[in-house]
């Protein structure tokens, strides 16, 4: 069975159902190969689960208004223990999830579970060290209680389709309900099923979310995308041919530094897009 989590036919995840049929005399002891073997292994960084009363979470629960029917304990991070207290990231994992990898950790090569929630933003604000994350945000958003707050469509609509990354809270209707929260992180929502992290500021606020989530809230919400995206796909084309010239200007100054004969950019990337029959003609030319 194939799970594909996304409209892009660039893969996906793979689930196989394994019958065991008979008993073996298997010596797991042999899987694990010779010592020198191991030691040249890449070694997955640990899950570090939140302790109970953890000080990280007070500064997340008093600022956010999480209730306290939230499992913080199934909140980890990929540090050491002993430096558990720097990371810059915090995920979360379902009772199973946590069970499974703490039971296995030692004996599986885990490399990714659970989904980030909070990034600490330490400098940025003095409320709170985190600020939180929209991959996260649609199971938090039910046990917050406070940095929230319920908008217009139309202010939505502003938000997702301005081409500000900054967008001035006075363009918004909903201005003085978002100035009343704390600055950092605040969710807006016109349905709690599709709530928004934003970043706000003294006078503007901006979504803190990708371009391909924009677009389907924006979906979501009935609007025709088909301009946008043709807008998304002409800026990667453009950076795709910027990032090709600058390769080959690269190419030039490496070829005089070294002394060795090159030739000009343009032509070379007309070589690289002409047809083969004509590759011949061009050198004939240029000689």
């Amino acid at each position: 069975m194939r799970i594909t989590p996304h409209a892009q036919d660039t893969g996906g995840f793979f689930v196989a159902l394994i019958e065991k049929v008979d008993e073996s005399n298997f010596d797991g002891s042999a899987a694990n190969g010779p010592a020198w073997k191991k030691k040249k292994m890449f070694k997955d960084e640990p899950f570090t689960f939140l302790k109970l009363d953890d000080e990280r979470w007070h500064d997340i629960r008093n600022h956010y208004g999480v209730d306290e029917s939230f499992k913080y304990q199934n909140l980890f991070s990929r540090r050491l223990e002993s430096n558990d207290a720097n990371s810059r990231q915090l995920f979360y994992a379902n009772d199973a999830i946590k069970n499974f990898v703490k039971e296995n950790m030692a004996k599986v090569s885990i490399q990714n579970a659970g989904m980030k929630m909070f990034s600490r933003t330490e400098g940025k604000v003095e409320n709170t060290r985190f600020r939180l994350s929209q991959e996260g945000i649609r199971y938090l958003f039910k046990f917050m209680n406070k940095q929230k707050v319920k908008i217009g469509a139309e202010d939505m609509l502003h938000m997702l389709k301005s081409e500000e990354n900054l967008v001035p809270l006075e363009k918004l209707t909903c201005k003085g309900d978002v100035r009343k929260q704390q600055n950092g992180t605040v969710v807006v929502y016109c349905d709690e099923d599709e709530p928004v992290c934003t970043w706000v500021g003294y006078h503007t606020i901006a979504p803190y979310i990708s371009k391909e989530e924009r677009l389907h809230l924006l979906r979501m919400m009935g609007v025709d995308c088909a301009e946008i995206e043709l807008l998304m796909k002409s800026k990667r084309k453009e950076k795709a041919a910027q990032d090709r010239e600058a390769a080959w200007a690269r190419k030039e100054e490496e070829a005089k530094a070294s002394g060795e004969p090159s030739t000009s950019s343009d032509a070379a990337y007309a070589a690289q897009e002409a047809p083969e029959e004509n590759i011949q003609e061009m050198s004939e030319v240029k000689e």
